[in-house]
Formats: C-alpha cells, structure tokens, sequence
C-alpha cells in the first residue's frame, strides 16, 4: 500500500506540474540568508524587494503548510484541502471577507514601499514551491502527501498540492489577523456581548420587573475607575448608576433577540473548533512591562514583551532578522505576514497585548437597508461546490439570518459595523514605519496606522518608555448605550469622529505594565467581549504590586517577572484571586470560627499566591498545584454559586454560563457595599440560601471542607499539549500562564545592550516525505524546547 501512496502521488504531482506550465526559475538572491544553530534566519544586504522575497522564501521553507493553513482560513478555502467537514467554516469565515476587487482598492491604497514588501514575499513563498514543482518533491511537506491518499483513496479527487500565492492571498491573511488581534473584531471567540446583553436586560426584566436596572447595572457595567489601568491614575469616584433607557425601535421596543444571539454564537463556535482542530485558531492575549532606568541597577531602561498566541504545532510564531532594504530589526511574526510584530532596532523595541477599544457595533436593520453584495462559491475537495450569496447594509455584512433572503425577511436582521474595514491591510504601512521609527514621534505615526486595538510598550536608547493604546473606537451618537446593539434607521449612526489615542511616556512611577487590563482611567469597556469588563480584580496586579515593591532592578529580575506572573492562576488566565477577598474572607471566619475554618486561614496565610506548590525552585517544572490555591480557588467558586445561583435560576438562566471573572468583580463590589443590589439576599425566598455577605462565605468554606478536606490533594499542576493537525499530540510542557514568544531587551546609549528571546517548540514545522506514513523531521522542529520548555530564554544577537 505505501509504495501505491508512493506511486500515484508522484504520477499526481507531475500531471500538475507538466499542466500548470510554471517555471519558477529564479537568478541568485543578491541578499545572504544564514542561519543560527537553532534555525533562525538572518536576512542580511539587498534592497526592500530582496529582503522580503528572502524572508517569504525562509518561511515557506520552515513552515509551508501552516502557510497553507492560515491563507485558506483568510480567504475560506479550507474545503478546497481539507474536504466537506469545513464547508460550515469556510461559509462562516465569507461571512465576514472582503471581494477580490476589495482587496485590490485596499492593496492599491498602500504605499509603494507597502505593496513592494507584500509582492515580494509572495515571490518568496512561490520560489520555495517552484522548488517542489521542479523536482525537489521529497521536500514537499510530509503533510500533502498523507492529504493526497485521502483524496485520491477516500474522497475521489486528485492529489494535493501546494499552490501558488498571490497578493489577495497574504492580504485575506492580514484582515483575518487582524481581526483575530481585536477583542471585538475577533468573530471566531464569545464577541456578541450586545446582543447578549440586551437578551440578559429583557430575561431580567421580565422577572424582576422592579430590580432589574439595579441587577443589570451590576452585571454589566460601561466604566468601573476601581479599574487597574496601564497609565496610572489617582483612584476615581464610583461610578453612579444611570437610569437605564430602554432601546427601542420606531417606538416599540425592541424584539426578542435571543435566537439570533444563540445563531451567531452556534456559528462561531463552529469556526473556532474547526480552526481550533486544526491549529490555525489564532488568540492574543499577553504581558509586558518596559521598565524606566530609574528604577533599574543598570541606569538602563528594559522592556519585555510576553504574546500569549496559544501553542500549536508548529508555533504561530517565526524569529528572524532583517539588516537590508534600509530596514533593521529582529523579532517575532506570523507565517504568511511580511513584517517584524513584535521586535527590536537599533533605536527601540516594543510589545503588543490586545486592547479593549469598542471596535465593533451591531445594527439591527430594516429589509430596505439590505442590498445583495456578491455570490462566493465554494469549492470542496471530494464534494460538490457550493454557492452562497453575501448581503450587506450601510454599516457591514448581514450575519444574522444566514442565508438572507431578500424575499422573506424575518423580524431580526443583524449587520456587523467594524471601526477598522476596509484598513486591516494598513498593518503593513504601520510596521514597516514603526520599524524605521527614530523618535518617539515616529513611532507615533506608525502606532496611528495599525488596524486593531492593541497596548504598546515601548523603550529606546535614548531612555524613554512609552505606551499606546492603538486602535479605532468611534464615538457614537449621543445617548447610544454601548452595551446594546445599535439600530439602523439613522439616528444611532457613528459620528465619524473616534476617541483619541491613548499615549503616555516616560510616567513618574518609573513603568509602564499590564496584562490586557485596562489603559485609562476614562476608557470603557468592549462590551461585545466579557474578558473587557474591567473591574477591580484583574490579573495585572501581580504586575503592578511587583513593580511598585521593587526598585535597582536587574535585568534578570524583569526578565524573570515573566515566570513570577505566569505561575498565578485565577478566573482570568493568571493573577490571585485570593488577595482581592482575603480580608472579607478572613473577616467572616474570625467573627465564627471553628477549628476546621481556623486551619484553612492558617493554610491561606502561610500561601505565598502561587498556584505551583513548592516556592520559586518549583515554578518550572514543580508537578503540584499547591493545597491552598486548591482550597482558596473552591471557596471562591463556592461562594459564586451561593451569591448569585438563586437570581439567575429565577430567570430561567444559569449563574454557570455567566463569565467569572464579571462575578468576581460584582462580588468584590458586593463585599464593600458598591452594587446597587443585594445579591446576598435570599431572593427566591424559600431559607435554602444564607442571608447576608458572612453566612455565604461561611456556608461556601463548610462545603469545601465537607468535599476535599484540608488536604494534602496532590492536585496536579497540568500541562501544555501541543497537537498538529494531522498528527496528533507532539510535545508537552508544564503548564503556566506563560507567553508563546518572548523578547526581553535592554537599551544603554548606543542601542540594545541586551537581548533575549524565546518560543516554543521550533523554527521548522517542516516534516518531509520517506516514502512511509512516519515522516521525516526537520532538525529545527524541536530545536528551541531546551530554551522554552525550562523558561529560560536564550541571548539573541545585537546590532553591530
């Protein structure tokens, strides 16, 4: 059977080549590409052209199918390879895409420097898959030819093979990116807060006709100025609540929304498994600090820059470097992306964290506010094509119902506004000018170019620290509450104008730091994605506090704040719970105690707030978690329930479907008397929950003790599971709240003093073809786990 795989393969392979009629024959690069011993490339000489074709062919070398992966998920035409289980995905992500002739405007609208670093890439990529079309077809991903077995055994259709790119294909990358960069803009993730809001407004409404301004208010807050934030602030006064207006649309209010909240939600949840299955979901969650010479040993200032991308196989993330085309930097970017996202030059580094600007709106139209856009048709390896029509409104695609029809029109039609269309693909302008910056004011111009919400840190030799919130956020009509959709007769339309960028630099307390928190005091939330109501609790504490506690730091110390933070755990993906309750907590247990309740305040102060058991010389590798995360995080969860499961049982809603990190904060608010309901009341009336903020904490701590005991639990730590896409399971790593890339650089007077850098797995994904089912690995799929696995980043070289 395999020397039959073998055989028809080949035979495949040289139909397409001898029927295509390419030849991808190309005179020596005027520009050296080398390669350090873990495989990273250098791109040294040349001009814009050359750097970029270079670059594009490095990558595909490394990474050709999770090349291949990424532009068929920005054009959806992951049928086309894969077959009929991704046509609901592939209809999913056309949903939101532009037309061919769209991403033309938008490629002609860039600078010429712009559209020359695009075309050259794409020149790259193709010189490397001219290789396998003129002969070095053993070369070819070991991944194509399992694909082609199916296709040609299983599903009728010919072999698989790499095709060529083209512009609209690195351009349909960028926009979904992009996107995927944006809290809101990311269509794929839990991103249709408004209408799930006003679904929760009316379900409250119904049954606490006169609790419910009260109950919502709580629950979803617009600003909360307890908020920790990147700029720091003077702490603010409560936020008084304001009367609720109920939204209404030609007079009446507006209708039930909960099927077409639970359609769109059915909708992305299909395309984030399907992308998740095959490791092309991309997230961005992220750390960083940059750190002022004030309050460094050194006299230096030192930034770090923590990307949480996820941990696929290979890596999301490529590290290189670029000295030519009148370009010099190194860093991080994606397969598929001509550009340095988070990098280094001889005048500066920076960070990207994802922000939390509203970026996105849904309109509830009217019928004679839809127009028919386009026909995309899909094709299906194995299966029949399928052909979907696109409609829009005034403000963006219609996404709810799908398919529309013209001729039917149901009372819900939902469109989808995006602050940033039609400008995703200024990211490449926006890259390459922050790559050139050699001021802060430079840096500026390029921060204002980028086409999502993203917190930048930033330092330079010259001594500076800055941060920027990039990003489009309109500023809507007056009156307009942003936790409700908007409604498209007119009179709730964006105004045109946005909120001012977010910028500070060189700030009195000597850092700028956080973990997707919140920027200013004055900035709201996204109120389209739970993870941005930002309350007091937040992750970023443990940034701040160690910040603030520290000064004559070393460049190991803010290099290793990085493995300090990620071995916290809580509802948000990192930081202590525990320290935002302790006192409440605390309290409750001295005003009743008893010996079992005195023994779980003596094991929680003994805590040192790390999930890890065993202090700092476990952190790496330690295989428990600790008895009192265990038991802290029970109670708290406990307590939840208790609080809040009563009120939304009431409603026909359950409290488990609630974000926790929101009830967590409502009930931090709750314990310092600042909600504007009693949610330690008995609301349903029937004794079965304790009355009052004690008798819950008490009740809540009983019942953990009754369940687990006072431990030992030997609970175990977990672990990170990498998985290919078509292989399965591939490498394990201790789990923490860790970073998929990381860069930690110092800067004295004539530039980066210090660089150090790390990311997971590899450089190469590159699994090549011996005739068996087993493939080959290149020597640089695992070459980077000695640096990452044990977190210790490696150095990285200098600018001469």
């Amino acid at each position: 059977m395999r020397a039959s795989i073998v055989k028809v393969s080949i035979i495949v392979l040289a139909v397409v080549v001898a029927a295509t009629g390419q030849s991808f024959a190309q005179e020596p690069d005027p520009v050296t590409t080398t390669r350090d011993a873990r495989g990273v490339w250098f791109i040294e000489g040349g001009d814009l052209y050359d750097v970029f074709e270079a670059m594009g062919y490095a990558v595909a070398t490394d990474r050709m199918f999770q090349l291949d992966l990424f532009r068929r998920q920005g054009n959806g035409r992951l049928s086309e390879l894969l077959g009929p289980s991704q046509v609901s995905t592939d209809i999913g992500l056309r949903m939101f895409s532009y037309s061919n002739d769209e991403l033309a405007q938008m490629y002609a609208a860039l600078s010429e420097d712009a559209q020359t670093a695009i075309q050259a890439y794409v020149d790259g990529i193709n010189r490397r898959i001219g290789e396998f079309y003129a002969g070095a077809w053993k070369q070819m991903p070991h991944e194509y030819w399992i694909l082609s077995f199916q296709s040609v055994f299983q599903l009728g259709g010919g072999s698989v093979l790499p095709a060529p790119w083209t512009v609209n294909d690195v351009l349909g990358w960028i926009v979904t990116l992009t996107r995927f960069f944006d809290p809101e803009g990311d269509f794929a993730g839990d991103t249709f807060g408004q209408l799930d809001n006003y679904v929760l407004f009316q379900t409250l409404a119904a049954v606490y006709p006169q609790e419910y301004p009260a109950m919502f208010t709580d629950l979803r807050w617009i600003n909360d100025p307890a908020a920790q934030t990147y700029i720091p602030a003077a702490a603010g006064k409560r936020a008084s609540m304001s009367k609720i207006r109920v939204p209404t649309m030609n007079g009446d209010p507006l209708p039930d929304l909960g099927a077409a909240a639970r359609n769109l939600r059915e909708r992305a949840l299909n395309i984030n498994d399907s992308l998740e299955e095959l490791n092309a979901r991309v997230r961005m969650g992220s750390y960083a600090w940059a750190v002022s010479g004030d309050k460094t040993a050194s006299g230096n200032p030192i930034i770090y820059s923590g990307p949480q991308m996820g941990f696929e196989t290979p890596s999301i993330v490529v590290e290189g470097s670029i000295r030519g085309g009148g370009l010099e930097v190194s860093g991080m970017t994606v397969p598929g992306i001509p550009m340095m996202c988070i990098g280094r030059t001889p005048h500066h580094a920076w960070s990207m964290q994802v922000g939390h600007a509203h970026t996105v709106d849904y309109f509830l139209e009217a019928p004679q506010s839809v127009s028919f856009h386009r026909f995309e048709t899909i094709r299906v390896r194995g299966g029949q094509d399928i052909t979907i029509p696109l409609f829009r409104s005034p403000h963006g695609p219609i996404i709810e119902p799908f398919p529309y029809n013209p001729a039917n029109p149901p009372a819900v039609i939902v469109s989808w506004a995006y602050a940033h269309w039609g400008r995703e693909a200024q990211a490449i302008d926006a890259f390459l000018d922050i790559a050139r910056a050699e001021s802060i004011a430079e840096f500026d111009a390029g921060i204002e170019q980028v086409p999502c919400s993203q917190h930048f840190t930033y330092a330079d030799r010259d001594g500076n620290i800055a941060y920027w919130m990039s990003g489009y956020d309109p500023i809507r009509a007056a009156g307009v509450d942003p936790r409700f959709p908007l409604i498209g007769n007119g009179l709730q339309e964006w105004t045109g104008e946005r909120r001012p960028r977010v910028h500070d630099a060189n700030n009195a307390q000597g850092f700028y730091g956080g973990w997707n928190n919140k920027s200013a005091l004055s900035y709201i939330n996204a109120p389209n994605n739970y993870s941005y109501y930002l309350g007091p609790a937040h992750r970023a504490h443990v940034i701040d506090e160690y910040l603030l506690a520290n000064d004559d730091l070393t460049y190991e110390e803010i290099r290793d704040l990085a493995l300090n933070i990620a071995t916290t755990d809580s509802f948000g993906g990192g930081g202590n719970t525990w320290s935002f309750v302790a006192d409440a907590f605390t309290a409750a247990v001295a005003a009743d105690p008893s010996d079992n309740r005195n023994a779980a305040i003596a094991m929680l102060d003994a805590w040192d707030g790390h999930f890890v058991a065993g202090g700092p010389a476990e952190w790496r590798f330690g295989a428990f978690r600790a008895d009192a995360w265990v038991l802290q995080d029970g109670w708290i969860r406990d307590v939840l329930r208790i609080t809040f499961e009563d009120e939304f049982r009431a409603a026909g809603m359950t409290w488990e479907d609630q974000p926790k990190s929101i009830l967590f904060n409502v009930l931090i608010r709750a314990l310092a008397g600042q909600t504007y309901y009693d949610w330690f009341q008995d609301a349903a009336g029937t004794g079965d929950k304790p009355v009052g903020a004690e008798a819950i904490i008490l009740r809540a701590l009983d019942n953990v003790i009754e369940t687990v005991g006072l431990g030992p639990y030997n609970a175990p730590r977990g672990e990170i599971v990498y998985r290919h896409p078509i292989f399965g399971e591939f490498w394990r790593t201790p789990f923490s709240s860790r970073s998929t890339y990381a860069h930690c650089v110092e800067y004295d007077d004539n530039g980066p003093a210090r660089i150090e850098s790390m990311f997971p797995l590899g450089e190469s994904g590159a699994l090549y073809f011996n005739g068996y089912t087993t493939p080959v690995f290149d020597p640089h799929v695992f070459s980077m786990v000695p640096v990452f696995d044990p977190f210790m980043p490696r150095p990285f070289p200098l600018f001469d």
